[in-house]
């Protein structure tokens, strides 16, 4: 079943406040999994030979209730790189969202990820709710630029970019306001407005 955003927030501001995180801003990876394991007894995590994980950067197993990871996936997480980090809540997403099977995050998708439409679907969930783990919406300063959230929650340019779009879309229906337009097509409107069509849609300014 679809999830909103609104709900996949929620799961990840539940999982935080678990951990007693909900308040930190940035904590590191290894706190989260530590903390994981103190509260779910059945939960692990595992390091291995890059050699032994060709084709994943890290790897989700629900019949073993572990999480994998290259050796070099480890250490980058330890150092706060912004891939890594992402991987790791990637795998984490998978666990919380009871995701079955052995799934992963890797750099070439396989022939099952793209054919199995119960993989595809879990794949794309455990995408959207890792940002959420990493920078949730009620610790994103209002206003707060791609480079704020790149900084303050170890995100990639591009992760922190979507981030904020999607906490923008939240907080706009939450005041019950529209998305505004793009800029372009508010200059393609007030251009057809001046010669003369009727253009009912409000561009914001005073011309009649």
């Amino acid at each position: 079943m679809y999830k909103t955003d609104e709900e996949l927030e929620a799961t990840a501001r539940g999982f935080l406040r678990k951990l007693g995180l909900e308040h930190q801003v940035r904590p590191d990876m290894m706190t989260i999994i530590s903390k994981l394991k103190h509260l779910d007894r059945s939960f692990k995590y595992r390091r291995a030979r890059d050699a032994e994980m060709p084709d994943a950067e890290a790897q989700w197993s629900s019949n073993d209730t572990e999480i994998r990871m290259r050796e070099s996936v480890f250490a980058a997480m330890q150092r706060g790189e912004a891939r890594a980090r992402m991987t790791v809540s990637h795998e984490l997403s998978h666990y919380l969202l009871k995701h079955e099977g052995q799934l992963n995050r890797s750099q070439v998708k396989s022939a099952a990820e793209v054919s199995v439409r119960r993989i595809v679907n879990q794949e794309s969930e455990a995408r959207r709710l890792a940002p959420r783990i990493l920078a949730p919406e009620h610790l994103v300063p209002e206003g707060a630029s791609i480079e704020d959230i790149m900084t303050s929650f170890g995100l990639s340019h591009e992760a922190a970019a979507i981030r904020k779009d999607e906490i923008e879309g939240i907080r706009r229906r939450r005041r019950g306001e529209k998305r505004p337009l793009p800029q372009s097509i508010i200059d393609f409107l007030k251009e057809a407005k001046r010669r003369g069509h009727a253009v009912r849609t409000d561009l914001g300014d005073d011309d009649q």
